[in-house]
């Protein structure tokens, strides 16, 4: 009897363990996805997020467990990840998926992992098919690129931040036929992209004319929602974010107060200099080349002036650069 239990609960350990690759099914891949609420009753470790600032970035999300070898293992990787990319539009997220002990977080907190980790969050359109780890790259526009064994999608995330810098095609879901040329031109690049719907909006008796505005109002209520979270957590990228809507769409005004008040802000300037220079010293530590300690000290004690401010733009940007400076300051897995 001793030896069918043991057996039993070493199969189902190996089940909970397993490579996700084994498990990985190809439902779901290229549906939007909805992400879970992001509650503080969940929330475990690194910066707190919401769904609404999800919207417009890469999202590598991510299974995981405490007691999952190949779980760990993965951990220094997704580091890597994030510290190249996030200056980019993409996150790493965690969703814990085993027992919530005390082991958790200080485990994260020992490995000075930057990126949100939640505990048991489930995204419905990819749900974690049982095996661990288990991750889900999801694209700028908000739809499942592919899912399985982590590393089998790490490649797959430079091609996804660099199609969302190109600009996302807001008509993709459309069928066109009378205006083919706009699935070039209607994409969001920066460019005036209103100048091309509006005499669209005319067109009552023309479905297709009405089903392209219809994408357009959809990618733009997605957009304000963006720019809106960023606004209070990313205000560096807020500026260009606001000004980029605002070429792409110049009938949009809401933002224009925020947009001021940012641009008044003198601090903003100086921060954004300091964070060129540490996007220039984590493409240097993505290449494998070694960051001088007096260079992470000198941006350490400039960012250090900032942290005591009253604005609080300027203190949100100040904690987001010293996480940066903490993640440029641990080993990489190469590095150990």
């Amino acid at each position: 009897m001793r030896t069918l239990t043991t057996l039993f609960l070493a199969g189902t350990l190996a089940a909970v363990t397993a490579p996700a690759y084994i498990h990985a099914a190809e439902t779901g891949k290229g549906v939007y996805v909805t992400y879970p609420a992001f509650d503080d009753s969940k929330y475990i470790h690194g910066p707190k997020i919401t769904a609404s600032s999800l919207k417009g970035k890469v999202v590598f999300f991510e299974y995981w467990g405490i007691n999952c070898p190949p779980c760990i293992a993965s951990m220094p990787h997704l580091q890597e990840l994030q510290d190249k990319y996030q200056s980019k539009g993409f996150t790493v997220v965690g969703s814990h998926r085993q027992g919530l002990s005390p082991r958790v977080k200080q485990f994260l907190e020992e490995k000075n992992i930057s990126f949100p980790v939640y505990q048991g969050l489930d995204i419905p359109a990819a749900s974690c098919p049982g095996g661990l780890p288990h991750a889900v790259l999801i694209g700028a526009n908000g739809k499942v690129v592919a899912k399985g064994y982590p590393p089998e999608l790490y490649d797959l995330v430079k091609k996804e931040v660099l199609k969302a810098e190109r600009g996302l095609p807001i008509l993709e879901d459309v069928e066109l036929n009378k205006y083919k040329s706009l699935a070039k031109t209607v994409v969001s690049n920066g460019n005036n992209i209103e100048s091309k719907i509006t005499p669209l909006r005319k067109k009552t008796d023309d479905e297709e004319a009405q089903a392209v505005c219809a994408a357009f109002d959809d990618w733009l209520g997605d957009a304000k929602d963006m720019v809106q979270a960023q606004i209070s957590t990313n205000p560096l990228e807020a500026v260009s974010a606001i000004t980029r809507l605002k070429t792409a769409v110049p009938s949009v005004k809401e933002f224009d107060e925020a947009l001021a008040t940012l641009k008044a802000n003198k601090d903003l300037p100086k921060l954004a200099d300091i964070n060129k220079k540490i996007s220039a010293l984590e493409q240097r530590k993505a290449k494998g080349r070694k960051i001088a300690e007096a260079d992470l000290k000198s941006l350490t004690q400039a960012v250090d002036k900032f942290t005591e401010s009253d604005n609080e733009a300027t203190q949100t940007v100040a904690s987001s650069l010293k996480k940066s400076l903490s993640a440029l300051a641990t080993p990489t897995s190469d590095e150990k």
